[in-house]
């Protein structure tokens, strides 16, 4: 299927050793419609990134919310785990509340007054795929017209801790991010964007060598199989990677489609993932 991107918000910000990490209240405060109290900083990201993306838009009433993460909201799931294990304790209310990684999704349906389809899938390291085809489908089938897809993924101090979590060497650079697109079944505003999918890799390379360009940027995301990767990157070695000087980010490919989209970037990208046992996809983002 095929839809336009009608617009995109691009948040990374990396996180050093001894920094605090970036305030967000002010920012929010000038973006949302209302205050929210008690949220904690996986909802505020996804709230800062789905507002931006909205702004200037008039949403449809079917327009449906569709949020990724790799590892959802842990700050919250660390304090309530604290509080029951340590410290013997019920958690918090809210704490509690804001470990479901539907809050987030939940309070930016107020902000934006969406009644409409409201999913929260966790994927390590391929979200991005898995609301997009969440996404698709619903539209594909009518039950959306609009689609809000987005990919938050947090950071937590002390930093030691946090890439402990996530199984990263000591000296990992780390960033937190929030990313969205605003999709829209049908119309000719904005770009085009479009998710094919294959059984077979070489069905895959020869889809890529045909259609892409000189000007197209092509990534591959960190999820893909090994073997496949080493293949496409033999035979297109201007591959994209991501200049962050490393960081690590569960969902970068959603940071390098949103940060593409959202900067109207010349020529087209190309997304490709998969292996052999689930099969591969690609996704083309238009000029």
């Amino acid at each position: 299927m095929t839809c336009r991107v009608l617009s995109a918000s691009h948040y990374l910000q990396p996180v050093r050793d001894g920094d605090a990490l970036p305030p967000l209240d002010q920012a929010l405060k000038q973006i949302c419609r209302e205050h929210f109290r008690r949220t904690d900083r996986f909802i505020k990201l996804a709230l800062l990134g789905s507002a931006r993306c909205a702004a200037g838009h008039g949403l449809k009433t079917d327009c449906g919310i569709y949020l990724g993460t790799g590892f959802g909201p842990v700050a919250s799931n660390v304090a309530a785990q604290e509080e029951m294990l340590r410290d013997a304790q019920l958690p918090k209310p809210f704490d509690f509340v804001n470990t479901l990684g539907v809050s987030a999704g939940f309070h930016v349906a107020k902000n934006l007054g969406l009644t409409s389809q409201n999913l929260c899938i966790s994927r390590r390291g391929a979200s991005l795929m898995a609301v997009l085809t969440a996404a698709f489908t619903d539209m594909e089938l009518g039950l959306v017209g609009q689609a809000l897809v987005g990919v938050v993924e947090e950071v937590t101090l002390p930093l030691d801790e946090h890439r402990l979590r996530r199984g990263l060497a000591a000296d990992t650079a780390v960033a937190e991010g929030s990313h969205w697109l605003l999709l829209e079944a049908g119309g000719d505003a904005g770009r085009t964007l479009h998710l094919q999918r294959f059984w077979e890799f070489p069905v895959l390379e020869a889809e890529l060598g045909s259609r892409r360009r000189a000007a197209d940027r092509l990534c591959l995301a960190r999820s893909m199989e090994e073997a496949a990767t080493g293949k496409l990157q033999r035979r297109f070695p201007d591959t994209y990677s991501g200049d962050l000087a490393g960081a690590f980010h569960d969902n970068l490919e959603a940071a390098w489609v949103a940060e593409f989209a959202a900067g109207g970037s010349p020529g087209s990208l190309f997304l490709a993932d998969g292996g052999h046992k689930r099969g591969f996809s690609l996704l083309h983002l238009g000029a």
